[in-house]
């Protein structure tokens, strides 16, 4: 498999997967033409959610996060800005096989989702239950992917293309009871088996629900909800992988609207990303060892993210980069201060083609705590962490050439990294916490980034949690 980037080529889903190749491009030329969905080329790329000030406010200034986040109220509605309920429809349901306790390449791969087993073990790994917390007035559930409050704006479907250039059959995953609802049929009157169908490539559409995050955060939320959808197109990409399934990930928003087309909630859920998943009998070896293992086990922490100060092992950083160098995108920068990692020097590192180089030895916390500060105060205890990690993305290119959309499609190529990120911290018993608590100005200048056309997108720490006062359990369906 091959990776794609994320400003240049994406998929062009006109090639359907087969067995002869599993090679991921993309394709920015505004053809669309998904088989069994309505579309012609030429279908213009339309609205985008995203307005280009969302990048001095959301990335920069930060003004768009309302006073109210501090004392967790809702923030302010704002009229029309997000309408719709904010809850899916309900369709006929269908039950999913209990997913696997390990995920490795199926004995039946070569039916891809065709194969109940591969179907159910893809969805709950990718954006599944893993977690309850006990605790009183804690976030009861928790899923595979991190998510802003849990508060989880993304929706995940499964597009079965029809036969003879039909609509598409479109199944909802819900996670709570593990199951596929039916959105759309086809056929009308019809209730297809979402593991069947004429043909074996399926596609995965992640939707994203704004109004969930704006009512705690306000005019940020985009911002999260674009994050998140990032990460669950790493975590789809990466059980995939795990599986032994075939994908083609793509970014272009002409085939992205070709198959949302029809059944979308118009204004109330916007459209994010989607993979192509088709049926594969191959054995990835840069996917972590028990990754089900590792999914069941990640976490960002205590509410209170305040880590034990312990050493990473140096085994962390050497499978992160060759999980990295797999990653779905490769237009991406990972910056990595680290404070104690065995067999390292304290120091700021760059970590590019799977391989770890020192770009400056010494202490990194006063450089660490000057980027990561929200209104003068440092936003949390960078001293215990075992290292800090700043994603970049070439925000000017991408501007120039995709325009307002270049925010959607910068923040899915950082965050899918990110996930990646958080699974190996957690193979290797470490939280990562996702924390937009960074000046990004100050972050690109002390990074040498000034003047590059680069922005950084993620600030994520590593290190190994402390106490909670949360009483987890796991989700066992």
């Amino acid at each position: 498999m091959t990776r794609e980037t994320g400003t240049a080529r994406v998929a062009d889903a006109t090639d359907a997967i087969d067995a002869t190749d599993a090679t991921d491009t993309t394709d920015t030329t505004g053809r669309t033409g998904v088989p069994g969905v309505p579309g012609v080329p030429g279908v213009p790329g339309g609205g985008t959610p995203f307005p280009l000030d969302l990048w001095s406010e959301a990335v920069y200034s930060r003004r768009s996060i309302p006073a109210t986040l501090a004392t967790g109220d809702y923030a302010p509605e704002e009229p029309g800005a997000h309408s719709g309920s904010g809850t899916p429809p309900a369709g006929p349901r269908f039950p999913l096989d209990p997913p696997p306790l390990r995920l490795e390449p199926a004995a039946h791969a070569s039916r891809g989702l065709a194969d109940p087993s591969v179907l159910a073990a893809l969805f709950h790994y990718s954006f599944g239950l893993m977690q309850h917390d006990l605790t009183p007035g804690g976030w009861p559930l928790h899923r595979a992917v991190a998510s802003a409050r849990c508060l989880y704006p993304s929706e995940l479907y499964l597009v079965s293309p029809g036969a003879d250039n039909q609509r598409a059959d479109v199944h909802r995953f819900d996670p709570l009871r593990h199951q596929l609802a039916l959105v759309r049929a086809a056929v009308d009157g019809c209730r297809p088996d979402p593991s069947a169908g004429p043909g074996t490539s399926r596609f995965l559409v992640i939707t994203s629900r704004h109004a969930r995050t704006a009512r705690l955060y306000g005019g940020y939320a985009p911002r999260l909800c674009a994050q998140e959808a990032g990460m669950l197109l790493g975590a789809v990409h990466l059980v995939a992988a795990a599986l032994g399934l075939r994908t083609r990930t793509g970014l272009d928003r002409a085939t992205l609207l070709a198959l949302t087309d029809g059944w979308l909630e118009s204004g109330a859920e916007h459209p994010m990303a989607y993979l192509e998943v088709g049926p594969g009998a191959e054995h990835h070896d840069w996917v972590p060892a028990d990754l089900a293992g590792a999914l069941r086990a990640r976490q960002s922490g205590a509410a209170l993210f305040d880590p034990q100060p312990v050493a990473a092992p140096r085994a962390m950083l050497d499978e992160l980069g060759t999980v990295l160098a797999h990653a779905p995108f490769a237009d991406l920068s990972c910056h990595l201060y680290l404070s104690r990692v065995t067999g390292l020097p304290a120091g700021r590192y760059l970590l590019a083609g799977g391989r770890l180089r020192l770009v400056r030895a010494g202490d990194v916390v006063p450089e660490v705590e000057r980027i990561g500060q929200t209104e003068g105060r440092v936003s949390m205890n960078f001293r215990a962490v075992s290292f800090t990690a700043y994603l970049s993305v070439p925000r000017d290119a991408a501007v120039a050439e995709h325009g307002a959309d270049a925010f959607r499609r910068l923040h899915l190529v950082a965050g899918a990294a990110a996930h990646l990120l958080s699974v190996v911290a957690a193979r290797h018993g470490h939280s990562a916490r996702v924390h937009n608590g960074y000046e990004a100005a100050t972050a690109e200048r002390l990074l040498g980034l000034t003047g590059s056309g680069e922005t950084v997108l993620f600030q994520i720490a590593v290190g190994t949690s402390g106490p909670d006062a949360g009483f987890r359990l796991p989700v066992v369906f």
